[in-house]
C-alpha cells in the first residue's frame, strides 16, 4: 500500500488517471471519427496562450464533431480561467487575493456583518492569535481537542486551499479508544489524523461545525453536504448572480468536488434554482444523469429549497467586497436556509463549462466579462485622476 493510499484526509494523488491514449481510442470510436483527427486539434488548441491541457481537451469533449472549431475556441481551461479572475478582479485594484484565500478570516466577518456561516470551532496554527477562537500549536493540541472539546459532527479543512483537498468529516470521537469515526464509516486513529494535519498542512487548519443539509436533498443525494457554486459579478453598482451549478459529492463521499470519483455536476437555472441537467463520469466516460444511481430519485428538475434567499445573500456578501468584480460562493441549504461556506476569487470558469454546454468565451458570456472589465478600468482611471499630489 503506498502512503498517498493510507491517507487520512481527501488527497487527489489516490485518483488514477486514465492514460491520454485510452482517452484518445474512446473519444475516436464515440464520434467516428481518426485519431489524428483529434491529436490535431488538441496541439492546435495547446499551443495558444493560456490553451487547453490534453486532459482539458477531453473533459470538455471538444473532439465532439456536433461543435464548430469556433465553438471548440471558446472553451477556456484552468490556467485561462486564473488569468481571466485576474482582469475581473485585478490585484492593484482589489489587493484582496490573501485575505479572501484565508477562509478563517473571512468567515468570521461574515458573521460580524450578520450573513449566516459555519461556526470555527478550533484552528492549528503555530503563530496566529484568533481571539476566543482556540489556537492550537501542535498535534498534542490537536489530539486533545478531539478527545474533549470537539463537537460533533466536525469537518476539517486547510485555512488555504481548494478542491477539497486535506479535507476530513468526523461523525464520532472515541476519546478512550483514541480513535475517529469518519462519515464514509472509517475509524481512524486520532494521533495518526493529527499528525498527518501538522505534516501536510503546516500554515493552518480548521474545525468549523459539520453543517446538516437540507433532509429533502440528503434524501435525493445523500448525506455529505453538496454545495452549488453561485458565481457573481459587478458590471456597475450591483451585485448580481451570473451563473451556478451544483457538485454533488458521491452518496458516501466526503467532499463534492468533481475530480473525486463518483461525484455529479448539475447546472442550475440561476432565476428559478431548478437543476436544469447533471452528469457523471470524466470525459468520454461522461453520462447525463436525470435519476441518482442511489437514490434513484429524480435529480434534473429538482427546485432547490430556499434558493431566492441564497442569491440575495451572495449578493449581500459580494457587496461587503465591491471591489471585486467577481467572486464565486460555495452555499450549503440546511433546514432552515442558506449557509455560506466558502467564498472563492479564483472561481473555475472552466468547471462551470462542463455543464454549460458552451465555453467561457461564449459571446452571452464573454460581453458580461468585458462589462466588468471596463468597470475596473473605470475605477483604476478615478483613482488616479484623483491621486493627492504634494507640489515642490
Amino acid at each position: 500500500m503506498t502512503d498517498a493510499q493510507t491517507k487520512i484526509l481527501v488527497d487527489r494523488r489516490t485518483i488514477k488517471l486514465p492514460a491520454i491514449a485510452d482517452l484518445v481510442k474512446k473519444a475516436a470510436a464515440r464520434e467516428g471519427i481518426g485519431a489524428g483527427r483529434i491529436m490535431s486539434e488538441m496541439f492546435r488548441l495547446a499551443v495558444r496562450r493560456g490553451g487547453l491541457t490534453q486532459r482539458e481537451y477531453f473533459a470538455h469533449h471538444l473532439y465532439r464533431t456536433s461543435l464548430s472549431w469556433d465553438q471548440k475556441r471558446e472553451f477556456i481551461g484552468e490556467m485561462e480561467s486564473y488569468r481571466l479572475n485576474l482582469r475581473l478582479s485585478p490585484p492593484g485594484l482589489t489587493r484582496m487575493r490573501g485575505f479572501l484565500n484565508d477562509k478563517i478570516t473571512h468567515t468570521a466577518l461574515w458573521r460580524a456583518w450578520g450573513i449566516p456561516t459555519t461556526r470555527t470551532q478550533a484552528m492549528f496554527s503555530r503563530d496566529r492569535w484568533l481571539g476566543p477562537v482556540p489556537t492550537l500549536r501542535d498535534s498534542d493540541a490537536i489530539v486533545d481537542f478531539l478527545k474533549r472539546d470537539a463537537v460533533c459532527p466536525l469537518f476539517g479543512k486547510p485555512v488555504e486551499g481548494l478542491q477539497s483537498l486535506g479535507a476530513v468529516y468526523i461523525e464520532a470521537v472515541d476519546a478512550a479508544a483514541g480513535t475517529a469515526t469518519l462519515l464514509t464509516g472509517e475509524t481512524v486513529g486520532i494521533d495518526a489524523l493529527a499528525d498527518e494535519i501538522v505534516r501536510e498542512f503546516p500554515d493552518g487548519y480548521m474545525f468549523q461545525d459539520a453543517e446538516l443539509q437540507h433532509p429533502e436533498i440528503s434524501e435525493i443525494l445523500g448525506p455529505a453536504l453538496s454545495c452549488p457554486r453561485l458565481v457573481t459579478i459587478i458590471e456597475d453598482d450591483t451585485p448580481t448572480v451570473l451563473y451556478a451549478y451544483w457538485k454533488i459529492a458521491a452518496y458516501d463521499g466526503v467532499s463534492d468536488n468533481f475530480w473525486q470519483n463518483d461525484t455529479m455536476l448539475a447546472g442550475i437555472d440561476v432565476a428559478t434554482g431548478t437543476v436544469t441537467n447533471c452528469i457523471t463520469g470524466k470525459g468520454p466516460d461522461e453520462t447525463e444523469v436525470e435519476t441518482h444511481p442511489v437514490s434513484g430519485k429524480p435529480v434534473t428538475g429538482y427546485r432547490i429549497p430556499y434558493w431566492a434567499e441564497a442569491v440575495e445573500m451572495v449578493q449581500n456578501a459580494h457587496a461587503i467586497f465591491p471591489i471585486n468584480g467577481c467572486l464565486g460562493w460555495d452555499v450549503a441549504f440546511g433546514p432552515k436556509g442558506p449557509v455560506l461556506i466558502e467564498c472563492n476569487d479564483n472561481t473555475g470558469h472552466d468547471t462551470y463549462q462542463l455543464v454549460a454546454g458552451h465555453g467561457a468565451r461564449h459571446p452571452s458570456l464573454k460581453a458580461r466579462f468585458d462589462r466588468v472589465i471596463a468597470r475596473n478600468k473605470r475605477i483604476l482611471a478615478d483613482r488616479k485622476a484623483r491621486v493627492y499630489k504634494v507640489e515642490t
